[in-house]
């Protein structure tokens, strides 16, 4: 018994420490994050914002654009939508989610781009039905 008691403070400790990195691991994401409302990147956290070392406003044409919205002052549920438009204008994709009251971040995904062509594209931001902002990009 004497013998086993150091074994299972040990597993104490680690339990401990373990439980204790994850938040500390979040409070680092959180802190790295890009601080504009609407971010676009070639990827997104498990929060669903776009880190500040992926983002950019060009990007490589075969991998998916993000568009990340900051919904944190949002008082109550909404649908927010990204109309991902081509250099002519006509819509490539769309990407919608409903959002729920005390969300933090919805991200938005233009799916894979590889038969897109080199240009000049927007991300037109509609919020429950209504025409909030637009993000240019380009894709090489």
């Amino acid at each position: 018994m004497v013998a086993a008691l150091p074994l299972l403070m040990s597993c104490g400790v680690d339990a401990v420490n373990s439980a204790a990195t994850p938040r500390h691991t979040a409070a680092i994401v959180e802190m790295d994050l890009v601080s504009e409302t609407f971010a676009l990147g070639s990827s997104v956290t498990p929060i669903g914002a776009v880190p500040e070392d992926a983002a950019s406003e060009n990007f490589l044409r075969g991998g998916e654009v993000f568009l990340s919205v900051n919904v944190t002052g949002a008082s109550t549920a909404q649908t927010v939508e990204v109309q991902w438009l081509a250099p002519d204008g006509s819509i490539l994709r769309r990407d919608a989610r409903v959002v729920a009251e005390g969300t933090k971040y919805v991200a938005l995904s233009s799916g894979e781009t590889k038969r897109w062509t080199p240009g000049a594209y927007r991300a037109v931001v509609v919020i429950d039905g209504r025409r909030v902002t637009e993000k240019a990009f380009g894709l090489l």
